[in-house]
């Protein structure tokens, strides 16, 4: 299992993966953001070095970080889909994985590429998915895809869609957790994103996911 780091988060105990995820241990919850299962089927975008990936190698990774965290829940927000194709090979990977992990809650906070599931919610069911609204609020966190509006939510939000990298002298740009004074994002946890690349402002903690790595970069940077 890959490095990890645990930080207190508005006094909860959060434990981060250099995986690209994110631990709640008092909710026994695994949180990802931007899965984009299927996205391996297509041409790589260009900015972000990743070893050759799709919807199996993303599945077993989850697996580790389950194994690793013991959680009951996996909680995605947003883009667990890039696109639905009914006859797409990934589906049937992950099927076999939902039948592997029955007992696991699998909900998502539903992103902008989960147009299938909006639409065909009975599609959601048999693929095993609870679908939740554009804010889950679990005190003292409001999770979504988008980081719109931070002060419009109760809570402290934790969010996706964004995709941050950052670059470290002398390696390729790197995903990277942002936590400021209202509100986180997590890097998507696909290894195939082209990611938005941001300059780290004062008082925002950022943590970067090298490979096997998870680094805290000097609050001076």
């Amino acid at each position: 299992m890959a490095d990890d780091r645990e930080i207190a988060l508005e006094g909860e105990r959060i434990v981060l993966y250099a995986e690209r995820a994110l631990y709640w241990p008092r909710a026994a919850t695994l949180v990802v953001a931007d899965l984009h299962l299927g996205e391996g089927g297509e041409p790589r975008r260009t900015g972000l070095a990743a070893p050759a990936a799709g919807a199996g190698h993303d599945l077993d990774r989850i697996d580790g970080l389950l194994e690793a965290t013991g959680a009951a829940r996996l909680l995605v927000l947003g883009d667990l889909l890039h696109g639905l194709i009914p006859d797409a090979p990934w589906l049937a990977r992950w099927f076999a994985w939902r039948n592997r992990r029955a007992a696991l809650a699998v909900e998502v906070v539903v992103g902008d590429h989960d147009r299938a599931l909006r639409v065909h919610p009975a599609r959601a069911a048999s693929m095993g998915l609870s679908l939740l609204g554009k804010v889950l609020h679990e005190p003292p966190f409001a999770f979504a895809h988008d980081v719109d509006d931070p002060d419009a939510v109760d809570g402290y939000l934790l969010a996706g869609q964004l995709q941050p990298v950052l670059r470290l002298p002398g390696l390729p740009r790197l995903p990277a957790f942002r936590f400021g004074a209202r509100a986180g994002v997590l890097p998507a946890f696909t290894a195939l994103p082209g990611g938005t690349a941001f300059e780290p402002v004062a008082g925002e903690r950022v943590f970067a996911c090298a490979p096997g790595t998870l680094v805290e970069l000097p609050a001076s940077c």
